[in-house]
């Protein structure tokens, strides 16, 4: 890795960090990746400054509270995921540029505890997080489109169907309780085979769900109950 020009470097308001500042500063994100992504959300800034080596009060200095060290590593994370995306409809194959999205994130979300709470259930969320979540449908929307458009795609495919699939790897993940944890690999290639086209398939009898039950469930947006 290499270092980034002062404009680049890590601030304290306006004030760039002294250089053993900032080093402490990326030693308690790289601990809080780490723990939070082993035992989710619930780790406190105490776990995270025990994991990091560094005092409590070295932790409060840069992160006054749990809030603002989950933003400071889940707004990067959500905006490589939307990058992911890009890529993936840059792809030459529809398809293939599907598969790699859809394994990219399921990885994450799958290996990455703190991460799926953050996306899939809204733990912990922030303005700029939630603005990143929801502004994932577009490119979801827009690769199962050329997906089907390209004939490789079933067509009742929609993507509201994508948070769903990534919750249940998810679950497959969490299933083996640390024993197997990449078990959602075997189960993400027997839905592949169910979503790709086929002269032989036959039409799907449930309907997917809607994109508001969706934002609903993963929080995005309140129950109707609620904003009366």
């Amino acid at each position: 890795m290499t270092e980034g020009s002062p404009a680049d470097a890590p601030k304290d308001g306006d004030r760039p960090l002294r250089r053993d500042a900032a080093l402490n500063r990326e030693k308690i994100l790289h601990a809080a990746r780490e723990i939070f992504g082993q035992r989710g959300l619930g780790v406190t800034l105490d776990d995270v400054a025990r994991h990091a080596g560094v005092g409590v009060g070295t932790v409060y200095r840069r992160f006054p509270t749990k809030e603002a060290l989950v933003r400071a590593l889940f707004e990067q994370d959500l905006e490589m995921r939307q990058g992911s995306a890009e890529r993936a409809l840059t792809h030459p194959d529809p398809w293939q540029g599907f598969v790699d999205f859809l394994m990219e994130m399921s990885a994450d979300l799958a290996e990455n505890r703190g991460l799926h709470e953050v996306i899939m259930l809204g733990s912990h969320s922030s303005e700029s997080i939630e603005t990143a979540r929801g502004g994932m449908l577009p490119f979801l929307e827009a690769l199962i489109h050329r997906a089907q458009e390209s004939g490789d795609l079933r067509a009742e495919v929609t993507a509201s169907d994508i948070p769903v699939i990534q919750q249940m790897l998810s679950s497959a993940s969490q299933f083996t309780q640390g024993q197997q944890p990449d078990i959602w690999r075997r189960y993400i290639e027997v839905l592949l085979n169910g979503l790709r086209e086929r002269p032989d398939n036959t039409p799907l009898t449930t309907p997917s769900l809607s994109n508001e039950t969706v934002e609903q469930v993963m929080g995005l947006v309140r129950p109707a109950e609620e904003r009366e």
